[in-house]
């Protein structure tokens, strides 16, 4: 996967967009890349400055941060304040973002399975639910779309014929597929979705695992609240869902596992034709999310997991 470049960045220039902002930033330090979009910089012990790579997708992305941020923040969502959002193309050929530090680390840095983090899952859907109930289809965040998945039913067949696996394998994917299909593409209400809620979008204290804010808001948009319970392992789903229903049930919820459980194969499937990926995140490794959709399987989960799963 060839991504454009980030800008580069002098340290005459990374001084200015401190002093702009009368951050008295001091020492400024770029951090480990952990996602694509974004290269992170530490300013000071404070602030925490992002800036997209150069390129449309990117740029819009951050352009989106700046609109989702205040109203996930109205919201009641943890998440970090935005001191600045900067793009007169002044002092970067990018727009760039800078946002109070979140004093943690992301849990994806972490060796911790869900097992290990149920309360830490718990919070994030807690906040899922203010999110999903708190932010109204008007004002600025009404026309931000999530980038859409084409649909997966084809893809099986298209992966076997690469060679991924055989068309048995395929017809046995695709007969999930059209079991959950009904559910997941009836007509739903749509909600404000944070659009990427992988494990390096959430951050904690980790002794003991303690949720402090999601961060990361570049591809929200509208669309069925159940794609925001994705890119994590299926075994955290249900703490996810055990926190939002305190707050409200799911839209449509009688379906909301099988929307879920479309969208963990859909992605994976999506993502499986790319060569591996060292050093991203969990959630840029389709195999990972296949294995993981095997193991909460072979865990014996409860109803409704049991009744959307197809016997091989």
């Amino acid at each position: 996967m060839q991504l454009p470049d980030f800008p580069p960045i002098s340290g005459e220039t990374l001084e200015a967009i401190g002093d702009r902002y009368d951050l008295r930033a001091g020492e400024i330090s770029r951090l480990e890349d952990v996602g694509i979009f974004n290269a992170i910089y530490l300013v000071g012990g404070e602030y925490v400055l992002r800036v997209p790579r150069d390129a449309h997708p990117f740029v819009d992305a951050i352009r989106k941060e700046s609109l989702a941020v205040p109203a996930a923040r109205a919201a009641g969502v943890r998440t970090p304040v935005l001191v600045a959002f900067d793009d007169s193309l002044e002092l970067l050929p990018v727009p760039y973002a800078i946002y109070e530090r979140v004093h943690g680390e992301t849990l994806g840095a972490l060796d911790l399975g869900p097992e290990d983090t149920p309360w830490v899952w718990h919070q994030v859907g807690l906040d899922l639910a203010r999110l999903h109930e708190g932010v109204g289809e008007y004002g600025l965040v009404a026309g931000l779309e999530c980038e859409p998945l084409p649909d997966p039913r084809p893809m099986p067949e298209e992966l076997a014929s690469a060679g991924y696996f055989t068309a048995e394998e395929a017809r046995w994917l695709s007969g999930w597929l059209d079991l959950l299909a009904p559910f997941a593409l009836a007509p739903l209400p749509r909600r404000f979705r944070h659009g990427d809620l992988q494990t390096t979008n959430v951050m904690i204290i980790p002794d003991p695992p303690t949720y402090l804010a999601l961060i990361d808001w570049g591809a929200c948009g509208w669309g069925d609240a159940a794609h925001d319970f994705a890119g994590i392992p299926l075994r955290a789903v249900p703490f996810m869902l055990e926190g939002y229903r305190e707050v409200a049930p799911l839209p449509e919820d009688a379906t909301a596992e099988a929307r879920i459980l479309w969208r963990h194969l859909q992605i994976s499937l999506y993502l499986l034709g790319r060569p591996p990926q060292p050093g991203l995140s969990w959630a840029e490794r389709p195999a990972a999310m296949l294995l993981e959709i095997m193991r909460f399987f072979l865990g014996s989960p409860v109803r409704p997991w049991t009744n959307l799963y197809r016997a091989p």
